[in-house]
């Protein structure tokens, strides 16, 4: 045989022992699969030996745990991405509707941007009602937003001895009310509600009467962060954080059908 044709032969031969290779290695790549696949699912009942079964069990379950895993972050992402879309129109859209068909033309409300970001938020004036040149004003109020598709009751904010007003802190408005030693600020983020409350417990080590109540962070009426009893110094600090908006009075409107 020429020289020329033994080396086309022997790159023939070493190609088609490539591509067999390649077959090869897609053949025990599938193999393992299924062999994974039927351990992580085959029945516990099945007369195996009791090594195996307890291998089974064992993949078993951690299937389980990873399906359950891909099933809840594809569920968050699913509500994230459909949050992302709904609009700030869409919502208030959608607050004018409930009004309409839920509320009394002879309640209040207001519309606040202290939301996801802002996103705006249906307040209904329950109690303290008055009025001065700036508008007509409570000191409580139902809380009510829109997620899901769908008007939703959070909150109802009672605590307040003053009117209602709106402060910000890094970027996020905030519902505020208090007294003379307590500070309390509502907002809504990701969805939930969450609720800051600050007292002033003053010089609480040196006289014990001034220890009153504790600070705390509630989301969705569970604390999740509690500060202890704050003095004077760190009840101002924390105040301090806030600042009010330009016109931080918040006016109700009378609902019309």
């Amino acid at each position: 045989m020429r020289k020329t044709e033994r080396n086309f032969t022997n790159k023939v031969l070493e190609s088609k022992r490539g591509d067999v290779q390649a077959v090869k290695s897609k053949i025990k790549s599938s193999v393992m699969a299924i062999a994974f696949l039927f351990a992580a699912t085959i029945p516990i009942g099945l007369s195996v030996p009791a090594g195996n079964v307890q291998a089974a069990a064992a993949q078993q379950k951690q299937v389980k745990k990873v399906n359950q895993k891909v099933k809840t972050n594809t569920s968050k992402a699913i509500q994230t991405i459909e949050s992302r879309k709904v609009t700030s129109s869409t919502m208030i859209k959608a607050y004018k509707k409930y009004l309409r068909k839920n509320v009394s033309n002879k309640k209040y409300y207001a519309i606040v941007n202290i939301g996801d970001n802002n996103a705006p938020v249906l307040l209904r004036g329950t109690q303290g009602a008055g009025n001065d040149k700036t508008g007509r004003h409570y000191t409580g109020c139902q809380i009510y937003y829109y997620k899901n598709g769908k008007v939703v009751k959070m909150d109802t904010f009672k605590d307040g001895g003053r009117w209602l007003l709106l402060s910000k802190k890094d970027g996020q408005n905030y519902l505020t009310n208090g007294g003379s030693d307590f500070s309390i600020r509502i907002c809504v983020k990701n969805g939930n509600l969450y609720r800051y409350q600050y007292y002033n417990n003053h010089n609480w080590k040196k006289n014990p009467e001034n220890k009153w109540a504790t600070s705390i962070v509630k989301m969705n009426g569970k604390v999740i962060k509690n500060m202890g009893y704050l003095d004077g110094t760190l009840y101002r600090r924390h105040n301090g954080y806030y600042t009010y908006l330009k016109n931080p009075e918040i006016s109700f409107t009378k609902n019309v059908k």
